[in-house]
């Protein structure tokens, strides 16, 4: 019953909206939920003595992997309040400072090695 009184009451609104040329309105329902933004992903990554941060929304890139010097990347997780993240990074950083190291300690042994054969070799 109450259908048919709604009829009748929205017949005349929409008799004289058609009158004046005009379409009748529909009633406003709920309001459109706003749409939440797609998850936000910033990627810190090591991989064969590089350091990269990238950052996708969704599918979207909205930043290719970038290299970041490895004092960065430690300044990054050191941020955060995630000590065994930090920890690992640092364990990282300490492995590749001994490698430099020794690297650097190898080749000042081989230029003092061929200085001295160049001195050898030089008839001053």
């Amino acid at each position: 019953m109450s259908d048919s009184v709604a009829s009748t009451v929205d017949a005349p609104a929409a008799a004289e909206a058609a009158a004046n040329g005009k379409t009748p309105r529909k009633a406003a329902g709920k309001p459109a939920k706003a749409k939440t933004p797609a998850a936000l992903t910033v990627t810190l990554a090591y991989a064969d003595g590089d350091w990269t941060v990238a950052a996708t929304q969704g599918t979207k890139a909205l930043a290719k992997p970038h290299p970041i010097r490895p004092s960065d990347a430690l300044k990054m997780v050191g941020l955060l309040d995630a000590p065994g993240v930090h920890d690992a990074v640092e364990q990282i950083l300490t492995a590749e400072r001994t490698d430099a190291e020794l690297q650097a300690e190898r080749l000042r042994a081989e230029l003092a090695s061929i200085e001295a054969k160049l001195a050898e070799l030089r008839t001053d």
